[in-house]
């Protein structure tokens, strides 16, 4: 046996699981071409191998993991105690690749940075050329009386889950210390065993860091009335009981009733490995923009790292982290600026959503706020020049994936969608929510940061469903929310077809746009010089009679392109399809364009009536170019085609509101005056 493989630790398999068993201590020889080494199995680890295997494919990669199970996702942690999800979902997308060493079930004792080693709980001694640690966070548990009493537990591991349920069959009343968003999935999860549940906070409101007041409020009157007791502004000040837990004892005095304590409130990074081996650490072990720590060739990632005096709780950043550290650890130039994470879940089957700056902890500091209240549903936005910096959402939204994208890369919000957001709840039109719709470089799975345009790309490549994607790409191999999303880019992959009578509208649209253009000319049509010629032109916009006829034909048609135009918010209005309709509208256009001519010769005149004249061609154009861009919208780029078709319907629109007021003071100045 070669030292090499002396020094490996074997691994004996059993079905999916790994043991460590003890080998003999490292040699000089067994530094050379040594692995680089992840200290952490769960999401953020897994993810760290994966993109090392893309970034340096040739470079031994060697994973240790506390537990011996197989990499799973705590992020579904409750819904697998709820019974809501299986072993496979559980695992989804946490497979590492087939080069990467694994030893499950092997704790890492204590690592050495001076001489770039390791040890594990056998003893045993691994070199490294890198090492990343990736060791996660344990629940808070508060040095309280009674906290060593059998029927307390927590709630973070697959171990916490199985003794829970096992806890379950026997309890009658639990008490979940936290009320932020670790404490109300586990509540969620107990639920479904028909426990009595009291959820205890020590804020004034629950979801303190994602919820402003108003929100708060309906949480809790929600969780409420589904059967969940709560308890605010109050915390455990000990745990009563002999043996086993009697109850509960609040700062207040108080006395809660139960059987069983699971604490939920908050979690403390595991720094312990980098604090005995020298490194520097504050709550979390500090690295730069790159992941580096103080000690060179050892990165932090995931819940165990500080950056910039935060420490993040959630998968989402630990994945930001290992695709940066994995490519400077692969030579290339990459720099971590920190993440702005979405915070989702559903609190007796209602939908909470909060990101960005929502909270009642955020300043103004020259934002907007914009609020939709109506059937049960509360949604609120926050805009700062211009931009989203924050969305909070209590209900259903089907249009969350597009406003979390918005969010983390605050995108521009314009006045007009924030009047469509207080009057229907949306930013966007329906079709501009599809994912189709999205920019390529839009976030669809922010668990992983796969774009839209990455999605696309792989389907253009032949992955034709869910699993075949998130194989591809790694997108819903987290939480899974996202999988709605790839199910609609999947069934709108087939190719377009152009609207009915598309080609009708074109030229209809073409032909309008040739005599606009005539009459946006100064052309100015010469009067009769010769009383001698038979046709007097110019009594069509001379003579009085003729002038009435075509002013008030006109009227008509404006009114009547009006009423064509609210044609499609008419539900029982059963005669022709819309897109009948719509060609209809299209030709009425030209022929006002038509009457318009012979109505003022070609002339804009003065004061009022150029106003009038300038106003009624721009909606002209702006009609023109929406019917040219609806008969050629198949051809289009599905993002492109979103973002242009409300510019040009509100452009449209912007220019038509206008016409009444000044038809109806042109009409008075002539019958006045």
């Amino acid at each position: 046996m070669s030292a090499r493989t002396t020094v490996s630790l074997g691994a004996k398999r059993q079905g999916t699981v790994f043991f460590c068993f003890r080998s003999m201590d490292m040699t000089p020889n067994d530094l050379q071409d040594s692995p680089i080494v992840i200290v952490g199995a769960g999401p953020v680890g897994v993810r760290m191998a994966v993109e090392l295997a893309q970034t340096l494919a040739t470079a031994p990669v060697l994973v240790y993991g506390d537990e011996p199970w197989q990499p799973y996702n705590r992020v579904r942690l409750s819904a697998l105690l709820a019974g809501e999800d299986g072993w496979a979902d559980f695992t989804e997308g946490l497979s590492l690749p087939v080069t990467v060493e694994r030893r499950f079930g092997c704790r890492v004792t204590a690592i050495d940075p001076a001489s770039g080693t390791l040890r594990d709980e056998t003893g045993t001694a691994q070199a490294w050329s890198k090492l990343i640690l990736a060791t996660g966070s344990r629940p808070h548990v508060p040095d309280i009386p009674g906290v060593g009493l059998k029927g307390v537990f927590t709630f973070r591991g697959l171990a916490d889950a199985e003794a829970l349920q096992a806890r379950l069959a026997s309890s009658r009343r639990i008490a979940v210390v936290g009320g932020g968003l670790l404490g109300l999935e586990t509540a969620r999860a107990l639920k479904r065993y028909r426990t009595d549940i009291v959820v205890v906070e020590h804020h004034p409101r629950l979801m303190p860091n994602q919820l402003d007041d108003a929100a708060s409020a309906r949480l809790s009157a929600h969780i409420a009335a589904s059967g969940i007791e709560v308890v605010l502004d109050d915390g455990p000040m000990a745990i009563l009981g002999d043996l086993r837990v009697e109850g509960l004892r609040l700062r207040s005095g108080a006395v809660l009733a139960c059987d069983t304590v699971v604490f939920a409130a908050g979690i403390r990074p595991n720094i312990e490995l980098a604090r005995d081996a020298g490194l520097a650490f504050q709550r979390g072990i500090l690295v730069d923009d790159q992941l580096r720590t103080s000690a060179p060739d050892i990165y932090a990632i995931g819940e165990c790292a500080q950056h910039r005096d935060q420490v993040y709780g959630l998968a989402a950043p630990g994945f930001e982290q290992a695709a940066v550290a994995a490519r400077v650890i692969a030579g290339e130039t990459a720099s971590y600026a920190g993440s702005l994470s979405a915070t989702r879940l559903k609190v007796a089957r209602w939908p909470v959503f909060s990101m960005g700056e929502v909270g009642a902890w955020q300043t103004p500091d020259l934002s907007r706020v914009t609020v939709y209240e109506q059937n049960g549903v509360y949604r609120k936005l926050v805009v700062r020049r211009g931009h989203l910096i924050g969305a909070l959402a209590l209900g259903e939204w089907d249009a969350l994936p597009r406003i979390q994208e918005a969010v983390q890369h605050q995108r521009r919000i314009w006045p007009w969608q924030l009047a469509h957001f207080r009057r229907q709840g949306d930013l966007w039109a329906a079709e501009a929510r599809q994912v189709s719709a999205w920019p390529a470089e839009a976030t669809v799975c922010n668990c992983t940061g796969v774009t839209r345009g990455q999605l696309s790309l792989a389907i253009a490549g032949g992955c034709a469903s869910v699993s075949a994607l998130t194989a591809k790409t790694g997108a819903c191999g987290v939480c899974g929310s996202c999988k709605p999303l790839l199910e609609g880019l999947l069934g709108d992959a087939v190719p377009r077809e152009a609207m009915p009578l598309a080609r009708r509208v074109l030229w209809l649209a073409g032909l309008a746009l040739l005599l606009a253009v005539l009459l946006a000319q100064p052309l100015n049509v010469p009067y009769v010089w010769r009383e001698t010629l038979a046709f007097h032109w110019d009594d069509l916009w001379r003579n009085s009679l003729a002038k009435q006829i075509s002013g008030f034909s006109l009227l008509a048609l404006a009114v009547l392109l009006a009423v064509i135009g609210l044609r499609k918010r008419w539900k029982r209005f059963s005669l022709w399809a819309f897109f009948q309709w719509r060609w209809l509208h299209t030709a009425l256009g030209g022929v006002a364009l038509l009457v318009l001519g012979l109505h003022t010769g070609g002339r804009t005149g003065d004061g009022l009536n150029q106003w009038l004249a300038l106003t009624m061609l721009g909606a002209t154009f702006t009609g023109i170019g929406l019917a040219l861009f609806l008969s050629r919208e198949h051809a289009i780029a599905r993002d492109q085609g979103a973002m242009l078709r409300p510019v040009l319907q509100w452009l449209h629109w912007l220019l038509l509101w206008p016409l009444p007021v000044l038809l109806g003071f042109h009409i008075f100045k002539t019958y006045y005056y």
